[in-house]
């Protein structure tokens, strides 16, 4: 126990995590490390003049999450500090917005606990991501071929968020609620292979141990080599951005005589102060337009890289003159969208013996997981979808950009919809929501053409 209060302390005393007369909010699921966390913050609340509350959501995606809650509120209880909660049908929404389920869990935990902060007058939110979480995010990022932002795992802390338990391990966060016989919930999902993180919890780690047992420390301590490296980056491309600034953007001189790998430091930079977290392709593609002096990128949430004059400047998109258009398509038969230049067939039938569409602009679905209305659109900020065959969301953009879709027909690019959301970027990628299933006997064949 004492080693853990330990670490406690001093990871809340190296990053600066908690200041006295502070009032936090402990975000507890149930599980072993929130709960450790929540017991240890109480047992040095008086040495840290620190005021707690509890706070737990219900996201409804077990049957059983009410015995989660029932543990929170017993500690909660007997420790004598106010409990915050809510229930949210997280499935639900996630079938709803069309979103991958993990990533609407935590939207979802974030709006609660940013509303729960409010009403218990908190100055900052406890989490209880531990060394493990930091391990296991590293070379989850490194498999997805991150950079040193990326590898940095997790940060002990984020605005108002403080990670007290980051350099403890999740073995020491069992052992404490063991020893001080503390109830705890398993979530059996933690034991689901066929998620990444859970896959390398369970089987990588344990390998690396073998070669190294202290691997999880070592790739926690190499993730703060690396937020240490990111700082020092992140202070030079300040620097740098500072002396190729120009009143109408950067200056294009200025930035092509910098080493290639400053350029992207400074664009990285300066699209983070327009709003907008750039990954590799955008970076390359905005370099190669500073390359050639002329050229217009369309990056994630609306902005857009403009090169051209002598200079390169970030700033909203132009949009699609039909952004909040859609329009509605029959069961059955053939629309013309004079406005976005296709037209669409559509044509009910029994499943075909090979699903393999003869071309990139036909498309089948499984008629029972149509959410009526049916409807063609353009890309609007912030859509995403699940692909066919893959794991997790990505931005419709991203896919017309890797498609090789010219930059100026991605804002009118057609779309097809349900109301469950997004179920073909025509001619590139369908949603694997909107799959056909095995049992299905019929399906909705959709071709697109150009007019």
């Amino acid at each position: 126990m004492r080693a853990m209060l330990d670490k406690v302390r001093e990871a809340i005393g190296r990053y600066g995590l908690l200041q006295p007369g502070e009032r936090v909010l402990v975000g507890v699921s149930g599980g072993a490390d929130s709960m450790a966390l929540l017991h240890a913050l109480h047992r040095l609340r008086d040495e840290l003049a620190l005021s707690l509350a509890v706070a737990h959501l219900d996201h409804g995606i077990r049957a059983d999450t009410g015995e989660d809650l029932a543990v929170v509120r017993r500690a909660a209880g007997e420790l004598g500090l106010p409990l915050f909660h809510e229930r949210v049908d997280v499935p639900s929404r996630a079938r709803a917005e069309g979103g991958n389920l993990e990533e609407v869990a935590r939207v979802v935990r974030r709006e609660f606990l940013e509303r729960a902060m409010g009403q218990a007058a908190a100055t900052r939110i406890a989490l209880g991501h531990t060394r493990t979480d930091v391990a296991e995010t590293v070379l989850l990022h490194l498999l997805r071929g991150a950079g040193p932002r990326g590898l940095r795992g997790i940060a002990p802390t984020t605005s108002f968020y403080v990670r007290p338990l980051i350099l403890v391990s999740r073995e020491e966060t069992r052992a404490f609620c063991r020893e001080e016989g503390i109830p705890f919930r398993d979530d059996p999902t933690n034991a689901d292979r066929h998620l990444a993180r859970n896959a390398i919890r369970l089987e990588v780690l344990p390998l690396l141990a073998r070669f190294n047992p202290q691997a999880e420390e070592a790739l926690a301590r190499a993730a703060g080599l690396l937020s240490a490296a990111e700082e020092a980056l992140t202070w030079t491309a300040d620097l740098v951005l500072a002396e190729v600034s120009r009143e109408r953007g950067l200056d294009l001189g200025l930035l092509c005589a910098l080493p290639r790998s400053v350029q992207a430091l400074v664009v990285r930079r300066a699209a983070e102060r327009a709003g907008v977290i750039l990954e590799e392709n955008h970076v390359t593609a905005v370099l190669a337009g500073v390359g050639v002096g002329r050229g217009e990128v369309h990056l994630p949430g609306g902005v857009s890289a403009r090169i051209g004059s002598g200079v390169l400047s970030f700033g909203p998109a132009a949009g699609s003159p039909f952004s909040d258009r859609a329009w509605e398509l029959p069961r059955a038969g053939e629309v013309r969208i004079e406005d976005l230049g296709w037209a669409f067939h559509l044509s009910p039938g029994p499943r075909p013996e090979v699903l393999d569409p003869p071309g990139p602009f036909v498309a089948y679905f499984d008629l029972r997981q149509i959410v009526p209305p049916l409807v063609v659109r353009p890309p609007r900020p912030g859509d995403r979808l699940r692909p066919l065959g893959m794991e997790g969301t990505k931005r419709v953009g991203d896919l017309l950009m890797e498609a090789r879709i010219p930059r100026w027909e991605r804002a009118r690019w057609p779309l097809l919809c349900d109301g469950r959301g997004i179920a073909w970027v025509v001619g590139v990628r369908a949603s694997d929501d909107h799959r056909v299933m095995p049992d299905a006997t019929e399906v909705l064949v959709v071709e697109a053409r150009r007019l």
